[in-house]
């Protein structure tokens, strides 16, 4: 290929991939190019879009490195500011030749050209990817040839300028963002670094901050703990104190005990003698004693009744001003109860303690027939009846005999509530009960209490039980209905009482409702519900009154079966007392006789089940009396009983609360001798 003037060539060949190891040009071609083209000529060899070897036209032929085109950007934009600056060159060396023509005349194709053949231009200069063609015809004018081929050679510097511009703001931009990517990559990891570094500082301040409360309460709580300590300090001082001034006492106590032990103990050397006297003295008494044994024997065939029996031969009708003086006036202190048939007083007559039952007024009742009827009641005796000693036919008194424990009523449900009654003793009082109904029962009249309750079973010093009121409904007015208005005894009664008569019936309903009240200590209003309820339950248990103690189980069942039978309001499904309540009561109290009564407010034993005397007992040990004395109240006691109330700082009777007129003591060898005859022939 020949080329005429500036020739721009690019050759294309196809040779092996491996385009980088060419160092040479092995197409025919190109070498021919390579050889044969004018110097001014530059001319690049690629293979595969890479530059293999360039000829430029100061240096000559020249070999170049295997660069890729698209690898560097600097090196494309030194390529075109060196290709700019040889079309720089180009066109002014062109120019000049232009007007050396103009004035010699030449012919400017022909020094272009030099063999009048056509200008090719490389299409990498056309600025649109096309070759540039410019022909060349000899025949034209030469001025009109070149003018067209300078404005030719300008746009075609106008293009490669363009395409400069071009690839230079192409490479600046491409060079820009390959600097502003490691900027942004740098800016990322600061942004993250920053963040990482935030949260740790907040991490540290939070924990910064709960370190600093942890401290807070731990310098709060040692500061209370030292004021604790402080002040515990301050307390053991002041106690320690204390102690020395208690140790202080304490020595002064102890050398005044160490003076009193001197002292005690020469009284009891002279207890010793004095305890030597009085053996010799007993030994003496005991002789005496068997003598008077002796003698009392002669007269005990004399005695054919008991003490109760002689108060009633000897006081059986009293005046009004012995009841008035018995009773101090009817002082309301000697007042003991108060009921629908009048006020009861204690009060002591012939050197008895008595109960005085003030009746109200009778009406038409004449003095013959409240003698009369009183003295039939005086002869109704029982162990387990109250005992009507004596009457005032003037003040219409009855005088019973005084039992000291009170009435069932106050032991299961009054104020004497806390000295429980152990069961052994409540089923042997429901054993006297039933033997006294039956007693009342089997007259031939058929006596029929008709007011049985808890309040008229009354308890002597031995725990007896003794059924009071017995026949008082004589003395009331026909025109007053038993129990119409009295709410405590309508509880008592069955509920087929409607006409005022009572029969044995109505007793046996009594006893059945206070059975059951001495196994469970309930009201009677709702005890028959109650104990139905367990019954079919199959738990008595539930109902007893447990205070009593552990209670045989197998027998209080029974015992409970048949008081709900007692309390049936038909009579005719009442079990019958005699054939069908006594033969299961009555085991039941040979059990209460052979069990110990464990209970020390019953003061019982086995010799208790008997009947003792009331003068026997001691008023304050309610014991059998061993040492009787006589005190200025002329009461009996035992003696170390009322030595020990002397002694204690009373001055009055324990009997009457009177003022005593001295302290002095006389034995009472009589009843001493009675109660060792007693014991002997129990």
């Amino acid at each position: 290929m020949e080329l005429n003037g500036l020739l721009w060539e690019q050759l294309q060949r196809n040779t092996t991939p491996n385009c980088r190891n060419l160092s040479e040009l092995k197409s025919n071609k190109a070498i021919f190019v390579c050889h044969h083209a004018p110097v001014p000529c530059q001319i690049w060899f690629s293979c595969k879009g890479c530059l293999i070897r360039t000829r430029s036209d100061e240096i000559g032929s020249h070999l170049a490195g295997v660069v890729p085109l698209s690898s560097k950007t600097n090196k494309v934009t030194s390529f075109l500011q060196h290709h700019k600056e040889d079309a720089d060159k180009d066109v002014k060396i062109t120019v000049s030749e232009f007007e050396e023509n103009m004035v010699h005349g030449q012919n400017l194709t022909h020094s272009m050209t030099g063999d009048g053949s056509s200008l090719y231009l490389p299409h990498s200069m056309t600025g649109d990817g096309s070759s540039l063609y410019l022909p060349s015809n000899s025949q034209d004018s030469p001025f009109s040839s070149s003018v067209d081929f300078l404005g030719d050679k300008l746009e075609v510097k106008g293009r490669i300028d363009n395409q400069s511009e071009c690839a230079i703001i192409d490479a600046e931009k491409s060079k820009q963002r390959q600097t502003e990517e490691p900027v942004r990559g740098w800016r990322g990891d600061r942004d993250m670094l920053e963040t990482y570094t935030a949260e740790a500082s907040e991490t540290f301040y939070l924990k910064e901050i709960n370190s600093r409360s942890y401290m807070e309460d731990l310098l709060k709580k040692q500061r209370q703990e030292l004021e604790k300590m402080k002040n515990k300090h301050n307390q053991i001082v002041k106690e320690l104190q204390l102690v020395q001034n208690q140790k202080l006492s304490l020595e002064r106590k102890f050398m005044e005990n160490c003076s009193t032990e001197e002292e005690l103990e020469e009284k009891i050397l002279q207890a010793v003698k004095l305890l030597i006297s009085f053996k010799g003295k007993r030994d003496l008494l005991w002789k005496e004693q068997e003598r008077a044994l002796r003698e009392s024997h002669k007269f005990q065939k004399m005695v054919k009744e008991d003490v109760c029996a002689m108060h009633v031969s000897h006081f059986f009708d009293i005046s009004f001003s012995e009841i008035i003086e018995a009773t101090r006036t009817f002082d309301p202190s000697m007042k003991i109860g108060e009921g629908r048939f009048g006020s009861v007083y204690k009060g002591i007559i012939h050197h008895v303690k008595v109960a005085i039952k003030m009746l109200p007024s009778c009406g038409s009742q004449s003095d013959s027939d409240f003698e009369h009827k009183a003295e039939i009641l005086s002869r109704v005796r029982h162990p387990n009846l109250v005992t009507l000693l004596c009457a005032c036919t003037e003040s219409r008194s009855l005088i019973y005999e005084y039992l000291e424990n009170g009435s069932l009523e106050d032991h299961l449900a009054g104020h004497l509530k806390s000295r429980s009654l152990p069961w052994q003793l409540r089923l042997r009082i429901a054993s006297e009960i039933c033997s006294a109904l039956i007693f009342l029962h089997a007259h031939k009249s058929s006596i029929v209490h008709g007011n049985l309750k808890l309040s008229n079973i009354l308890l002597d010093a031995n725990f007896v039980s003794k059924i009071s009121d017995l026949g008082i409904k004589n003395f009331q007015n026909d025109e007053n209905p038993y129990g119409k208005n009295d709410l405590e005894a309508s509880i008592y009664l069955e509920p087929e009482y409607v006409d005022g008569r009572h029969v044995t019936e109505s007793d046996v309903y009594s006893f059945g409702i206070i059975l059951l009240q001495l196994l469970t200590a309930r009201p009677a209003s709702s005890i028959i519900r109650d104990m139905r309820c367990a019954m079919e339950v199959g738990n008595v248990s539930t109902v007893l009154d447990h205070s009593a103690g552990d209670w045989p189980l197998e027998q209080v069942t029974l015992l409970a079966f048949l008081a709900l039978r007692c309390c049936e309001e038909n009579r005719l499904n009442q079990p019958d007392l005699v054939a069908e309540v006594w033969p299961v009561i009555e085991p039941m109290r040979d059990l209460c006789t052979l069990s110990c009564l464990g209970s020390t407010s019953s003061r019982l034993d086995l010799t208790a089940q008997q009947r003792i005397p009331s003068n026997f007992v001691c008023p304050i040990f309610q014991e059998v009396m061993k040492d009787p004395h006589i005190a200025a109240d002329g009461f009996t006691y035992e003696g170390d009983a009322i030595k020990g109330w002397l002694n204690s700082g009373h001055k009055t009777s324990p009997m009457t609360n009177l003022q005593l007129d001295h302290c002095d003591l006389l034995p009472n060898y009589a009843l001493y001798y009675a109660i060792q005859e007693w014991q002997q022939k129990s």
